[in-house]
């Protein structure tokens, strides 16, 4: 059993222990309320940039928006 382990340590890339953890670690996962949020400011960013709607009117929207989006949404967005 001891030289089945190690010949498994010395072939498999997943023994190399902190290592193969360092080189491998993924990005962790983003909320849905940050993801929310992105899609929220990238939306008002393109708006912006394009110039065919006033400021004044985007924010009229943004508020007409929210005010039909759930409540917990709203908090948990604050």
């Amino acid at each position: 059993m001891m030289l089945s382990l190690e010949a498994r340590e010395s072939t498999d890339e997943r023994s190399l222990g902190e290592l193969f953890l360092y080189f491998t670690d993924e990005q962790s996962d983003i909320t849905w309320i940050q993801a929310f949020r992105l899609l929220i400011k990238m939306f008002l960013d393109l708006l912006s940039e394009y110039e065919i709607i006033p400021e004044d009117t985007i924010n009229e929207l943004l508020d007409a928006f929210f005010s039909k989006v759930p409540l917990a949404l709203v908090l948990a967005l604050r």
